[in-house]
């Protein structure tokens, strides 16, 4: 065989082998997988924590880039509920009452901490409405959504004066905060009452002249309720809870050191203005905390027991993951 033959031929058996080994190696190496987790949040300025873990990228860093978080809008806790069902969501922030219904059912979620913590009231422009008890049948209060807390609020008002849930259901509709806010301006509202939280109860306060707060006369009302619930999958392993309880913890931290900073990022996904944003902010006057309201989450699980809207007597064990028990307690 001629030199040059032979040189070819060895040229070509190595790049074969190159090729070859190559291509092993690229099948058969371990694939480095990142494992997505999807996040939903409802509206308002309380669901906060979770603009910020995905703005600060906390489960990608504390997860050492395994996991990623996607976050999502969404605008009613049933809604998320029925996403849980459908395998759609893993962790969620939104309202305590759905939180606990959704336990109830057995949809597989479990409470793993809250939130900013949160008044509720309901507030009238008629005169002769001072208190829950001066309610009648044909008028109407503003409950925002079946389940709310503030339906089970109002529920409950009527079952401590001697009513029924059916009376209390009798008078109960359902509008969007920002829907009721603009009903109860009109020169002749259609709407009697609305039951709400900040900042409607703050525009509410700024005109004395035509609305006042109904009184306070049921035992809910003094419930330090949270602003929410942040919930997971209970079917998810140990790990991914925690990492995500770490994030979570770190993101209320983060908006407590950093409120102004927080109001501008949190401000901007529900388009509003930097300044007009922090104004808003200052006038909530959130108390952050990961652990606010787990204590009663309990007690106010009895209440939707006592009132019907839910089917079992349900514990802080049944209720809670262990890791949310250890932040409680802790």
């Amino acid at each position: 065989m001629k030199k040059e033959t032979y040189l070819t031929v060895l040229v070509g058996v190595l790049v074969i082998s190159l090729i070859v080994t190559n291509v092993y190696w690229i099948t058969t190496r371990p694939k480095s997988k990142v494992q997505k987790l999807n996040l939903a949040y409802q509206v308002g300025f309380h669901y906060g924590p979770s603009i910020i873990m995905d703005y600060l990228n906390l489960i990608e860093e504390n997860s050492g880039g395994r996991f990623q978080g996607s976050f999502f809008k969404i605008s009613g806790g049933a809604t998320i509920n029925e996403a849980i069902v459908a395998g759609s969501i893993d962790f969620a922030q939104m309202g305590t009452a759905p939180a606990i219904i959704g336990v109830d059912q057995g949809i597989g979620t479990k409470i793993l901490a809250s939130f900013g913590s949160k008044e509720h009231e309901l507030w009238t422009w008629r005169t002769d409405i001072q208190s829950i008890a001066d309610f009648q049948e044909g008028d109407l209060v503003n409950v925002v959504q079946v389940n709310s807390i503030e339906q089970v609020g109002l529920i409950k008002a009527y079952i401590d004066l001697g009513r029924t849930k059916d009376e209390a259901d009798a008078i109960s509709v359902f509008f969007s905060h920002s829907d009721a806010f603009p009903m109860m301006e009109q020169d002749e509202p259609p709407i009697d009452a609305h039951f709400t939280g900040v900042p409607y109860t703050l525009l509410y306060a700024e005109n004395p002249e035509r609305y006042h707060k109904v009184a306070s006369d049921t035992s809910i009302w003094g419930l330090p309720l949270a602003g929410g619930a942040f919930i997971g999958r209970t079917s998810l392993e140990s790990e991914v809870i925690d990492i995500v309880l770490e994030s979570f913890v770190e993101a209320i931290e983060w908006i407590k050191n950093n409120p102004e900073e927080a109001s501008r990022v949190i401000g901007e996904v529900y388009e509003y203005e930097e300044s007009e944003a922090w104004e808003l902010w200052q006038e909530l006057g959130i108390t952050w905390g990961p652990a606010i309201g787990l204590d009663v989450v309990e007690t106010q699980a009895g209440v939707m027991y006592d009132i019907g809207l839910v089917s079992q007597q349900l514990t802080t064990e049944d209720l809670l993951f262990p890791q949310a028990i250890e932040l409680m307690e802790g």
